[in-house]
């Protein structure tokens, strides 16, 4: 058996990874993010999904950002503004955690097209124990199954572990203009 390396990923199953501030433990890689969730050490970051909407146009609703208490005009506004990014075939890049973010994270949906997600917590528990579910309400109205061949989520989180709870998340929101702006080191080099 050869002890090669793809990145810094081993490829024999008796070598061990070492734990970050980042993971538990990172796993091997075995198999295409689309099909597993898996850590890139490069970013810091958890992905699941298609890795491949990196390489894409990526733009992000500035105003879904920030405080999560917006009047149903804001909502509007961020909607729409949402709608004319999607149609202009650019990804969009946004969280979830409070209703702006919802209202943008939707719109993609609506027109069959890819989006990334950045999650605040793990996998599992925004897209459920199989990382199928949609992570809110309303995005289930649109698609009953998160699609890893489509989408893209993101977290700072290993898969198992807990979101912050905070409607307020400075964290996801930086994270989100990181990515749009190419600034995540490692994960987005062309």
């Amino acid at each position: 058996m050869l002890n090669t390396r793809v990145g810094n990923q081993p490829t024999t199953p008796t070598e061990r990874i070492p734990s970050t501030r980042h993971s538990l433990a990172q796993p091997r890689r075995s198999a295409p993010f689309e099909v597993e969730p898996g850590f890139y050490e490069a970013a810091g970051l958890w992905l699941y999904g298609n890795v491949r909407l990196l390489q894409k146009t990526l733009t992000h609703v500035s105003l879904a950002c920030g405080q999560p208490d917006r009047s149903p005009q804001e909502l509007s506004a961020i909607e729409a503004e949402a709608e004319g990014l999607v149609l202009g075939s650019y990804v969009l890049v946004c969280g979830i955690h409070h209703d702006a973010h919802q209202r943008a994270a939707v719109v993609p949906l609506r027109w069959g097209c890819p989006r990334i997600i950045v999650f605040s917590g793990g996998f599992r528990y925004h897209l459920g124990e199989q990382l199928d579910e949609e992570p809110f309400p309303t995005a289930r109205l649109w698609r009953d199954r998160w699609d890893a061949h489509t989408d893209l989520a993101i977290s700072r989180r290993a898969p198992d572990r807990a979101p912050t709870f905070a409607r307020y998340n400075p964290t996801v929101d930086r994270l989100i203009q990181r990515i749009v702006a190419k600034l995540e080191l490692g994960i987005l080099a062309d």
